[in-house]
């Protein structure tokens, strides 16, 4: 089943929270998408997160995925199903 899920950066932490993170956060998506659990990923045009659409059973699988992010470990991105 897909799911659409809704990732916001959290107003509270600046750019430079973000920065250390960036290459781990994007080899874990690219990892994620090459099992096929994550299927699209787009870019949010506000500049305030993203927008990811993943194939799993249930939601709880999906966050459960989705959580192993470093942004999503970190409380840097909130995410909404």
């Amino acid at each position: 089943m897909k799911f659409i899920i809704i990732a916001t950066k959290d107003e509270n932490k600046t750019q430079e929270s973000f920065l250390p993170h960036m290459d781990a956060e994007s080899d874990h998506a690219i990892m994620l998408y090459k099992e096929g659990f994550i299927r699209e990923l787009y870019s949010r045009t506000d500049g305030k997160g993203a927008i990811v659409i993943v194939e799993a059973n249930d939601e709880k699988e999906a966050l459960e995925k989705l959580s192993t992010l470093p942004f999503v470990k970190l409380g840097l991105l909130k995410l909404e199903i």
